[in-house]
């Protein structure tokens, strides 16, 4: 499904023609404009053409990780940024609630989203939800925490870290393969938190069918709406005009929402 069938798609255009503009292969653009144009032709949900598409940039430019060393910048600051938030956390009992507030505050970061204008993830980390909806997740079942971008990953891996510490069972799930600057399971340092991979570079969230997904980010929350087979809670920004029109909220706030709203509000 498209949430919006013409700008979602010319998102799609745009983000993957900036993908060959900021990896400094314009040479290239024709091909991949031509791959867009047959992607959009088949008709894939947006979850497969984002997916499909950024498959194109690595077999164009002959690279599985294009982004590799933008993450691993972005995941020095996010280091940074952890241990200050984890003296935090500290100082309030590791509260589960502070620790998910923070985790979507930190949906900052972004390659490409059409509209979107990325702001420092060190001045905007204590942004508050404009919407939070609260769950009582059951501790007799597994957690699984989607990890999302780079940066923002060091956050989340304390907010995996909240969990344990509140009595859950949690692992931490990411793509195996490269998809734009999302975390792959060796860009990040885990301590003693298990760690899946799941297959390829499509969104984690399609492939988990059982205990309770907590998933970071627009394109999980897009997969969920598409396939998503479990309870879960979604912790992101709306950082396009689509989003934040049908959540009717200023573009780029923190949101909290349960699959179950996710899939209400995108009308499926």
């Amino acid at each position: 499904m498209w949430i919006d069938n013409g700008l979602c798609k010319l998102c799609l255009i745009y983000s993957r023609s900036k993908d060959i503009i900021n990896l400094k292969r314009v040479e290239l653009l024709d091909k991949m404009l031509i791959g867009l144009a047959n992607i959009i032709r088949k008709n894939y949900s947006r979850t497969y053409a984002f997916t499909y598409s950024f498959n194109i940039v690595k077999q164009l430019i002959e690279n599985p990780d294009p982004y590799m060393d933008i993450k691993k910048e972005l995941n020095k600051v996010g280091k940074k940024l952890s241990a200050i938030v984890e003296k935090y956390l500290e100082s309030v009992g590791w509260n589960l609630r502070e620790a998910l507030r923070i985790s979507a505050a930190a949906n900052i970061v972004d390659t490409s989203v059409l509209g979107y204008e990325a702001k420092n993830i060190e001045e905007c980390i204590w942004d508050k939800p404009v919407i939070e909806e609260e769950v009582e997740i059951p501790k007799n079942i597994d957690v699984y925490i989607v990890l999302d971008n780079a940066g923002e990953a060091a956050i989340d891996l304390l907010l995996a870290k909240a969990f344990k510490l509140n009595g859950y069972r949690v692992s931490i799930v990411v793509r195996k393969e490269s998809y734009e600057i999302d975390v792959l399971r060796n860009d990040i340092e885990l301590n003693n938190i298990d760690v899946i991979e799941t297959h390829g570079n499509l969104s984690p969230v399609l492939y988990i069918d059982k205990g309770f997904v907590v998933a970071k980010g627009i394109a999980n929350a897009e997969a969920y709406i598409e396939g998503g087979k479990t309870s879960s809670l979604h912790l992101l920004r709306a950082k396009c005009d689509v989003i934040a029109r049908l959540f009717k909220v200023p573009k780029n706030s923190v949101l909290i929402v349960t699959g179950e709203t996710l899939k209400k509000t995108f009308g499926n």
